[in-house]
């Protein structure tokens, strides 16, 4: 196995990890990797691990690959590769747009293109905003044509993506011969509903036969062994059927997938639906996921700090989270309530919660406090009788809110607290579980 860079310019950079495969694949990245254009490029793990000859275009800018480079790039492929060799392309994205504008040019016999964009010229297309900061003078006519695409054609995309289907309707009108391969629930990162190196080296091998039926048959048999796949079919479920997702998320089939950590990261949605669920009345429900997500987070594999996580989330009492997916917490130096994420919390932080006859409390090395405000200031008093200036937990059924005298505790929703209101609404409603 050989890696090494056989081309670099000012703009492209082309690696080349000469494997044993009977093709090559020809990649390109997507956006947000220009950075380290030098050192990555799409496919580079999975070539080095199932010995693939991969040659991968990188870009230092984010220009869609339009630069004058790219023929000299290329001619660098041809010497290496000669006339005979088959060729597939792979890209993701602004990748996929450049498997698809240079398949021709590179002789592609296959190509196939992840969430790829017709254009990102308004003249062309309706695009978003966003994207004008990407606009320089070679993306005028930046379209695909049909000169422009090779060999046969691919389209991964998710069709209840609306911004994909537009651009999956748009590359159909420019060839026909466009073979599309719908990838459910993937939203915009297809590439990351078919991660890993034997699913993609089993989707490639599926590509160079060409063969639609078992492209299609190989791409959804691997999305949907995927983690990503059930990840995103529980967001998308998520604001209508909190519970049920819950029930997901307790049950013993999560417990035995082998990636489920991957799922139990995403510590704000999963604070989210246990908000949802304790709002909804489902307490005993919301304190077995909160139990079930602790249980996670101290022992998630490698990268992360057994001890960090140990002192983010060792918490006395229940946790009190707010309609933002956030923790409410008390902070001793500044003598403010705050909200955090679960797990990026500063140490000295303390969870507040209610204590016996509902005064909001925090606990301090063992001991329990209640909290008082003096003037704009909050302080932290032993347990007692409650007193004026005390922060008050009253009880609105399945949620609570927090009172100072007739003003409500607010969560704001860029991540602070106010007490300023009397009306009891949405932000106002804390759950305690």
């Amino acid at each position: 196995m050989l890696k090494m860079i056989v081309y670099e310019g000012d703009e492209i950079v082309l690696h080349h990890h000469k494997g044993n495969s009977a093709y090559t694949i020809i990649t390109f990245t997507g956006i947000n990797f220009e950075t380290v254009a030098r050192d990555f490029f799409l496919l580079k793990n999975v070539a080095r691990i199932r010995d693939l000859d991969v040659i991968g275009f990188a870009t230092k800018k984010p220009n869609w690959f339009l630069s004058d480079e790219m023929d000299e790039a290329i001619r660098v492929i041809d010497q290496l590769l000669g006339p005979d060799r088959v060729r597939l392309v792979f890209g993701q994205s602004m990748g996929g747009y450049a498997a698809l504008k240079f398949s021709r040019k590179l002789s592609a016999d296959y190509v196939m293109a992840l969430s790829p964009k017709f254009s990102i010229h308004p003249d062309e297309c309706d695009i978003k905003e966003e994207y004008r900061k990407y606009l320089t003078d070679k993306m005028v006519n930046m379209s695909i044509k049909p000169g422009d695409i090779g060999g046969r054609p691919f389209i991964l995309s998710d069709p209840k993506d609306r911004v994909d289907a537009y651009h999956t309707h748009l590359l159909h009108n420019v060839s026909p011969d466009i073979v599309h391969v719908p990838t459910f629930y993937s939203g915009h990162v297809v590439y990351e509903s078919l991660s890993g190196s034997k699913p993609i080296s089993s989707i490639i091998e599926a590509l160079a036969s060409g063969q639609p039926d078992r492209v299609r048959r190989e791409v959804s048999t691997q999305r949907r062994r995927n983690p990503t796949n059930l990840r995103n079919r529980l967001f998308l479920a998520s604001p209508r059927h909190a519970r049920l997702v819950a029930l997901t998320l307790v049950s013993d089939q999560i417990d035995a997938m082998k990636n489920r950590m991957f799922i139990f990261a995403h510590t704000g949605f999963v604070t989210g639906i246990i908000y949802q669920v304790a709002l909804r009345g489902d307490h005993a429900l919301a304190v077995r996921l909160k139990r079930k997500l602790m249980k996670h987070l101290v022992t998630q594999g490698p990268g992360v700090s057994f001890d960090e996580v140990l002192a983010t989330n060792n918490i006395a009492g229940p946790l009190c989270l707010d309609f933002h997916e956030r923790v409410l917490y008390y902070d001793p130096v500044e003598k403010r309530l705050t909200v955090e994420r679960l797990t990026v919390r500063a140490s000295r932080l303390l969870p507040v919660y209610p204590g016996e006859n509902s005064p909001a409390c925090v606990t301090i090395l063992g001991e329990r406090f209640m909290l008082v405000a003096t003037g704009e200031t909050i302080d932290f008093v032993p347990t007692g009788q409650v007193r004026a200036g005390s922060l008050i937990f009253q009880s609105q059924g399945a949620h609570y809110t927090i009172r100072l005298s007739r003003k409500l505790v607010t969560s704001i929703h860029g991540g602070s607290i106010a007490i300023w209101t009397d009306t009891d609404n949405t932000w106002a409603r804390f759950v305690v579980v």
